[in-house]
């Protein structure tokens, strides 16, 4: 059957740079060329082995326009402009979408929609070709998301944050590509001749080649998963029974008996009468993963350790008298608990409950700690098939790259594959210039009382870059509050950084 189509990335709502040539890739099954036609220019593409690449002639800002392929289908893609598109790379803290920042910046999310900042989310089809074979990675077909009603909430909110101070300024439509990943070392983002260059070993790579091994891996790995966590559930084990049965212990506090498994927390509090409207729940940060009750109801789960948790429900699940709060926690690694220095009340519209203080604590079940497998993000190469070379032929205007809170553990020759991974990115993108956000100060509540020094080794690092690398600005994230905050909220202030930094390079 006859088919048109184009790479993922080319969609709905998508921008493209301006004043660079522009490239149109995809693929036809039977049509010997194809014509694309963007704005007012029309170019024909001949067809080789089934793809066919359009180079279009740079162009001036352009807010609203189409982009046509005709070849053996004809397809249409609306809503485009062209403007300027950054590639937001690295891990978590980029990653973090808006809505995660609602509570601090509530007002300044919600007091404009900007239809002209789009998002691209680049969620990486991880593959490692064979060794010397070729690329076998795709890129997804999504569209691209405005910063407008709820899509406002998708975007990244270093994204946002920095991309609105720049559209006010400039007026230009913006795209963003955010190619970032929880957990991704830097050296998931680097090619094979670069890692080896700075001593990783082909049998750290040997395992995940060839189409659908690291899937496989991947797949291994969310099996072992379900498998522990079922192994945590105690067929026999009713609530009701064990708190009658439990003791009190004081809350927020890390439980430092070698426990893994799942274990129930319980706070009751008494109110003078009902509640009407939105409630909040802030149970802090949690190790690792709960899932939270309130009067017997289900308010809100968490699958592993970093997000706060703020958990939303109607308040009529509340009742005059006593009302009963209880979480399952779910222990992976020996120690956890509700991390000290985070905020531990319930927010109603008549006012707010403290909850730090008694609780009662019941144990479930125990189980061996759970050993999981590396994450596909912290395989060497993975990130660098998946969406760094798949965007090769996409032009960009600035990197911006929020990461090393990864490699923070081993941070030795961390310098020496940043300047390896800014040289290849050029090499790819061209000769751009980058915008580095450093890391924040952290504190692991499980195993440190201060700044580590392999933290800070990577924090001096990404401070001396300049020295090292053309064309970088370095913008210090600020210091959390609580330091045992592994996801700053204050984005809005580092986005402010970044677009004065972004903006600074001529």
């Amino acid at each position: 059957m006859a088919s048109t189509k184009l790479k993922g990335i080319y969609s709905n709502g998508m921008v493209l740079q301006r004043n660079k040539e522009i490239v149109i890739e995809g693929f036809e099954s039977s049509a010997a060329e194809v014509k694309v036609t963007l704005a007012d220019q029309s170019v024909t593409a001949k067809v080789e082995d089934g793809r066919f690449i359009a180079v279009l002639s740079p162009m001036d800002v352009v807010f609203d326009t189409e982009l046509k392929v005709a070849g053996s289908e004809e397809i249409t893609i609306k809503d485009v402009c062209i403007g300027d598109v950054y590639m937001l790379a690295g891990q978590s803290n980029m990653e973090l979408p808006v809505i995660r920042t609602y509570d601090l910046n509530k007002e300044e999310i919600e007091a404009k929609d900007y239809q002209y900042i789009r998002q691209y989310r680049l969620t990486p089809d991880l593959e490692i070709p064979e060794k010397g074979g070729e690329p076998i990675n795709v890129l997804p077909e999504f569209d691209w998301v405005k910063a407008e009603g709820n899509g406002k909430y998708e975007i990244s909110a270093v994204g946002f944050y920095a991309a609105k101070r720049i559209f006010e300024e400039k007026n230009v439509p913006i795209g963003l590509i955010l190619n970032a990943q929880g957990g991704a070392n830097i050296e998931s983002f680097m090619c094979e001749e670069d890692l080896f260059a700075t001593g990783t070993k082909e049998e750290e790579i040997a395992p995940y080649r060839g189409k659908g091994a690291l899937k496989a891996y991947v797949d291994e790995g969310n099996r072992k998963t379900a498998a522990w966590r079922a192994n945590t559930i105690a067929a026999d084990f009713d609530p009701d029974t064990a708190f009658a049965e439990s003791f009190t212990i004081k809350m927020p506090c890390i439980i430092a008996e070698d426990y893994s498994g799942s274990l129930w927390f319980e706070k009751d509090f008494e109110l003078d009468k009902a509640v009407e409207g939105e409630c909040l729940l802030r149970l802090g940060d949690l190790i690792d993963a709960d899932v939270t009750y309130v009067n017997g109801v289900e308010v809100g789960r968490t699958e592993y350790q970093y997000p706060p948790r703020k958990y939303r429900f109607d308040g009529s699940l509340l009742k005059a008298g006593k009302n009963v709060i209880r979480v399952r926690l779910i222990i992976e690694q020996g120690a956890g608990g509700f991390v000290p220095g985070h905020p531990y009340r319930l927010e109603t519209p008549d006012g707010n409950i403290d909850l730090t203080g008694d609780w009662k604590m019941a144990f479930e079940k125990m189980a061996d700690k759970f050993e999981p497998n590396k994450m596909a993000q912290n395989i060497p190469s993975s990130l660098y098939y998946a969406s760094v070379q798949t965007l090769k032929n996409i032009k960009i205007s600035q990197i911006w790259w929020y990461q090393g809170e990864s490699n923070s553990d081993f941070p030795e020759g961390y310098e020496k594959k940043m300047i390896l991974l800014f040289e290849k990115f050029r090499e790819i993108f061209g000769e751009l210039p980058v915008v580095m956000i450093r890391i924040a100060d952290y504190i692991n509540p499980l195993k440190d009382t201060s700044v580590p020094s392999g933290w800070k080794k990577v924090q001096q690092l990404q401070d001396e870059a300049p020295n090292y690398i053309s064309r970088i600005r370095v913008v210090k994230s600020p210091c959390p509050d609580p330091i045992h905050e592994l996801h700053p909220q204050n984005k809005s202030i580092i986005g402010a950084d970044v677009a004065k930094a972004a903006m600074s390079f001529n």
